[in-house]
């Protein structure tokens, strides 16, 4: 019996010495790696949504985006009148309120009527204009050439006149632009008021240590994208007077306002000034080649000047957008949004700019770069 008590203790033993012994690091490793996994897995679903609900509102956003560079724009107006006359926010911002609801409310009243005429008869003629044009380019050899190798160059004339019409409609008598311009109106007000409520939730949700590179981002787009609009403004003007009055020299119909779609459309580098000719060219070549050459040699001549000495002068204060950056911005968000993407392709490089001033500072500047974290808590 003893020996066989003692056998059977042994072999317990035995059997408890040769099970490995559990480490408690091994299992700690594991639940790390499970947590980080986890947290790996959550925020690609995060990516995913958050990409998808870009995608889905891309239209919405790029509307406040609007806003928020009209509200930049506002916020100009009101800091200098508040450092001019010594006023508080709130009466800067009534004021200038007043003046642009007071200016708009004089143009329509005594412009508005004409103006409306003016598009109305351009809508009609524009058609009539490339109807004639095809009809120009089919009484020379080479024009008849051109056209027989188009495969519906019989079409070509009611297609070009059904697209103008169209266009004209699109631009002028569509329900959903107006409602995109009372919003972004209405988000305007709001952000340009009261504009450090919406800054400070944004530092709220960042990390404390995050809070002072946010600022300094947040100035450096502001500043970037403030004197980018100026210099916007300043070349839409100088754009408008100068195009109205070279087609009034000329003798091209409806002069003013072609010279307002031209204003309009330099607010969009590189497609803009190319979009800004074809209506003047059209009703130009319609009278004479010679007064269609004229037109567009005139536009050649008023762009230029516009890129090469207004707007290199106005941003100066600024770095100027790369235009092989911009215009591919713009093929892309034209791609994705159509015609708002298009226009805010160039504000939206400005913002990028003035993000990457901070982010990524340049060496030989003389300032010191700006850190990616707070204030160092090292003693």
């Amino acid at each position: 019996m003893t020996s066989v008590h003692f056998d059977t203790i042994g072999a317990m033993r035995s059997k408890v010495s040769l099970e490995p012994m559990t480490d408690p690091g091994s299992s700690s490793k594991r639940g790390a790696g499970t947590n980080s996994a986890v947290t790996v897995l959550l925020l690609a679903v995060g990516l995913v949504l958050g990409l998808a609900l870009l995608w889905i509102g891309r239209v919405i956003f790029l509307l406040l985006f609007a806003a928020i560079v009209a509200a930049i724009l506002v916020s100009a107006g009101v800091d200098w009148l508040r450092a001019k006359l010594k006023l508080g926010r709130g009466m800067a911002f009534a004021l200038i309120l007043l003046v642009a609801l007071g200016a708009a409310f004089l143009i329509i009243w005594v412009s508005g009527p004409n103006i409306v005429e003016q598009v109305v008869v351009l809508k009609s003629a524009l058609p009539r204009a490339a109807d004639q044009l095809v009809g120009r380019v089919q009484g020379y050899g080479w024009g008849q050439w051109m056209l027989e190798q188009w495969s519906d160059y019989s079409q070509l004339s009611s297609n070009v006149s059904y697209a103008l019409t169209r266009i004209g409609g699109i631009v002028l008598s569509t329900a959903s632009l107006v409602m995109g311009l009372v919003i972004v109106a209405f988000l305007c007000v709001y952000l340009a008021l009261e504009p450090e409520v919406y800054l400070s939730g944004i530092r709220r949700a960042t990390p404390r240590r995050y809070r002072a590179t946010v600022d300094a981002c947040a100035a450096s787009v502001v500043r970037s994208l403030r004197w980018w609009l100026l210099a916007r403004m300043f070349a839409m003007a100088a754009v408008g007077i100068f195009v109205s009055l070279g087609l009034w020299i000329l003798g091209v119909p409806l002069a003013g306002t072609l010279g307002i779609i031209a204003a309009i459309l330099t607010f969009i580098p590189n497609v803009g000034p190319i979009l800004s000719v074809v209506p003047a060219a059209l009703l130009a070549v319609a009278i004479s080649p010679l007064k269609g050459l004229l037109t567009v040699l005139l536009f050649l001549l008023v762009h230029g000047l516009e890129g090469n000495v207004i707007t290199p002068l106005l941003e100066r204060k600024i770095v100027r957008l790369p235009p092989a950056l911009t215009l591919t911005a713009q093929l892309l968000l034209a791609s994705i949004a159509g015609p708002l993407g298009l226009a805010l392709a160039a504000p939206l490089m400005a913002t990028m700019l003035g993000i990457s001033k901070v982010l990524l500072p340049d060496d030989s500047h003389s300032e010191d770069p700006l850190p990616l974290e707070g204030p160092s808590t090292a003693q």
